[in-house]
């Protein structure tokens, strides 16, 4: 992340109390020359919310200052990491509190102070008693948002249990596969790694290690260090290669990685999906945006600050893991399976999908998948070698990245024994130990599926039928108008103050402000004009896309809208082959590439529905471009 992004980020926190401020400094100012007794009181109110809303400064200010100083020494070791995040932590929903109580009373006491106003200003007749009545709701309305967002904060930060992992597979103890258990004891024996107390083989997951309770679906619960083997992948490597891989998952028992797994990751999971929860709960209303939405951000700021050192050790335990892969095979083997394993991880899942689907059928489905992918050829290696090893526990450097670290070179050599064709008398051992229990646990998880298929079959065929029809999502001209109105009332307005007013020079301020106002009030209008983008059955096309986006392509999504402003976050594949544009400033669709995501920046979003303008909130906006990619991929599958 660039100084400059740090640096948005960081002032994005103060908008809140600092908007409060200039409003409190305004009415101060407002009130000043009189001596009126309700202009008195005015005066008073609003020099509360001056003082209060410099305190909900000050607390943001120390949490910035705490959370960056913790982040940057956390770098020092993962105990010190982990020391760090507990501490602000614990301070944290302290500070949340803190910024929810005095943005609210800050707001409390702006809206008493326009109550007075109004009271002495407003003739009381019917419209000015529901002007009066509708502050004073306001005001209780604040006080109860306040009471329940203290409620929230405790819930998020309450003491997180980590549930079980389940797992889909067979759990093989020593009595039952001492040859298994012999070679594990023989690599880590070599490696000087530490031997796990469960091993559990299955389909659906890559080789993974964890230190947390694993509960096998219609099995037993496992506790201690536990090792995952794939079938699928342990027939298509050699024993060279699956021992450098396992050898890596075993170097994440040695050392702190352990503790890391038990003590910090399930806290910081935990933490991140209760502020992700509390975060859809806000409703898009003034009243969140004044009083919760600084405390929220501030949670999440926080957050993203501790996720870069996050990724900083993930990073480091990933490359020193992957040295022990290579002490156990060499460092060429271990990059060959690593080249070998990013370039099948999408025929494995295509053929599973297809298994599961009914369109391929084998009696022991790690057998099909030789069968199947033999019939490809080559691998092409070089197509996904800047991609991650999915796994489930954790996120792995590129392998490009990994190899690198290695000190090796992708060679010709290398490259050509990477890509080699599968064949089934490269690896015996494997395939004959773990043939049974293949067969055995395709023919289960088989007979528990095909019951199935003809409902599954008749649900996609539903869903192929619905968002059939292209959607218009407009963009809302209202915030537009506004933006613009008080661009134009400040290039005036300061004008005036200095030429007709003799004022402060100073006040050329309210002009050189007011410039950019209006310009932007003026692209975001021109945007309202038109619709930002229009949902097709197939695709997104936009006049800001140079091509449409296939819905195929999107794999999840997620939609937060805050303060009216939509982020619609699309996590696609071959996102480098769309052609959208990587800049952030002023761009309705943009590509983040590390996260293999575009984000759609909509403001104030809404579509037509009968004849009628629908605003769309976070959840409407969902279901729909939901059910349009949920369609599209119906499609796609009859379509196979």
């Amino acid at each position: 992340m660039t100084f400059s992004m740090e640096r948005k980020r960081v002032f994005n926190l103060f908008y809140t109390p600092l908007f409060l401020f200039i409003y409190g400094l305004w009415k101060c100012w407002r009130a000043s020359d009189t001596s009126d007794d309700i202009e008195i009181i005015q005066f008073g109110l609003a020099m509360l919310a001056l003082l209060l809303s410099l305190v909900a400064m000050f607390i943001l200010g120390s949490a910035v200052i705490a959370c960056k100083a913790s982040a940057r020494t956390s770098q020092r070791s993962q105990d010190v990491l982990i020391q760090k995040f507990t501490l602000c932590r614990r301070l944290l929903p302290f500070m949340m509190v803190g910024e929810i109580l005095f943005c609210g009373l800050a707001t409390v006491a702006l809206v008493l102070s326009e109550i007075i106003w109004t009271m002495g200003h407003v003739e009381m007749n019917g419209g000015g008693m529901k002007l009066l009545f509708a502050m004073v709701l306001a005001v209780f309305a604040i006080l109860w948002m306040i009471i329940k967002s203290f409620f929230s904060v405790r819930k998020c930060f309450a003491l997180f249990e980590p549930e079980d992992s389940r797992v889909s597979g067979v759990n093989m103890p020593e009595m039952q596969a001492p040859e298994l258990w012999q070679w594990v004891r023989r690599l880590t024996s070599q490696g000087r790694l530490t031997l796990p107390d469960n091993i559990v083989v299955g389909f659906f997951d890559g080789f993974y290690v964890t230190a947390n309770p694993v509960q096998i679906e219609k099995g037993e619960r496992l506790t201690g260090n536990t090792l995952y083997l794939p079938l699928t992948y342990l027939s298509l490597l050699n024993e060279a290669e699956i021992a450098a891989v396992v050898g890596h998952e075993l170097g994440h028992f040695t050392g702190e990685d352990t503790q890391y797994s038990l003590r910090f990751a399930p806290l910081y999971a935990g933490m991140q999906n209760s502020l992700q929860q509390m975060a859809k709960n806000m409703q898009d209303a003034w009243i969140d945006r004044l009083v919760l939405y600084s405390a929220l951000d501030m949670a999440m700021w926080f957050l993203q600050t501790f996720h870069e050192t996050v990724n900083h050790w993930s990073r480091i335990r990933e490359l020193a893991a992957d040295q022990a892969g290579a002490r156990v095979s060499s460092s060429a083997t271990f990059a060959c399976a690593l080249l070998r394993i990013t370039a099948l991880s999408e025929p494995v899942e295509r053929y599973l999908e297809a298994v599961l689907r009914g369109r391929a059928n084998s009696d022991n489905w790690a057998n099909g998948l030789v069968l199947a992918l033999q019939k490809q050829g080559g691998l092409d290696v070089l197509t996904s070698i800047d991609n991650e090893i999915s796994h489930p526990m954790d996120s792995h450097p590129t392998t490009r990245a990994r190899i690198t670290a290695l000190n090796l070179s992708l060679n010709e050599e290398l490259l050509s024994r990477a890509s080699r064709v599968i064949t089934p008398e490269e690896n015996l051992f494997f395939p004959a130990l773990l043939g049974p229990v293949a067969t055995a646990l395709s023919c289960e998880i088989s007979q528990e599926i095909e019951p199935l298929r003809a409902e599954i079959r008749e649900e996609i065929e539903a869903e192929a039928t619905l968002a059939t029809e292209a959607k218009a999502i407009w963009s809302s001209s209202s915030v537009a108008w506004a933006i613009m109105i008080v661009g134009i009332v400040l290039i005036f307005g300061g004008g005036y103050l200095v030429l007709f007013q003799h004022l402060s020079a100073i006040c050329w301020l309210f002009t050189l402000i007011g410039l950019p106002l209006g310009i932007l009030g003026n692209v975001t209008l021109n945007r309202a004009r038109q619709p930002l983008f229009m949902l097709t059955p197939q695709s997104i096309t936009s006049p800001y896309l140079a091509q449409p986006l296939p819905l195929e392509y999107i794999e999840r999504y997620e939609v937060v809208v805050i303060s009216g402003v939509a982020m619609l976050h699309l996590y696609v594949r071959h996102g480098d082959k769309l052609n959208i544009t990587t800049k952030r400033f002023m761009q309705v669709f943009r590509y983040e590439p590390q996260e293999s995501r575009v984000v759609v920046v909509v403001n104030s979003p809404w579509c037509e529905k009968e004849g009628q303008k629908v605003k769309l909130d976070a959840v409407t906006m969902s279901q729909i471009v939901g059910q349009y990619i949920s369609s599209a991929h119906a499609r796609a599958e009859l379509s196979k």
